[in-house]
């Protein structure tokens, strides 16, 4: 069997696999750097076998249930990870700029400009139009364009 081994993946299998990475990522079981790292080489791989050596040492992903099993709570919000991290980062940077701001104005003795609401604010805005229109954009390997909620931007990447 090893012909069956060296069977070439697709575009789309490659995105199932860091799919699962991402649930991996969610669940613990891999660090960002782990991840990363994971999600490069996965997207590097070019056969059955190398895209395997990715997931190699995680547990498999349990079977689906049937839908009329599944169970959702209402009305609860769920984000993808890549927005999760997003918000993680922005809620890190913003207590870091508030600290900081709070012991220069304990060292200071006085109440300075509050100047974290120029990180946190905008920042913040744009994550939360973001998540609340679910904009999202795309890159495509082999045009180099962006594409925003099917239109194409103009800006290409190299």
């Amino acid at each position: 069997m090893e012909y069956a081994d060296n069977i070439r993946i697709s575009d789309s299998e490659r995105e199932q696999v860091v799919n699962e990475l991402g649930r991996h990522l969610t669940a613990g079981r891999l660090t960002i750097d782990e991840f990363d790292q994971r999600v490069a080489q996965a997207y590097r791989s070019v056969t059955q076998v190398q895209v395997r050596q990715v997931l190699r040492d995680l547990p498999a992903a349990p079977a689906p249930a049937p839908r009329e099993i599944r169970s959702r709570q209402p009305g609860r919000l769920r984000l993808p990870s890549h927005q999760r991290i997003e918000w993680l980062a922005w809620l890190a940077a913003g207590s870091l700029n508030i600290a900081i701001w709070g012991i220069i104005s304990l060292a200071t003795g006085v109440m300075i400009y509050f100047w974290p609401v120029w990180v946190i604010g905008p920042w913040g805005l744009v994550l939360l139009s973001r998540t609340l229109l679910g904009r999202e954009g795309t890159y495509s390997k082999v045009t180099g364009t962006v594409r925003c909620n099917n239109r194409l931007s103009a800006a290409a990447h190299n």
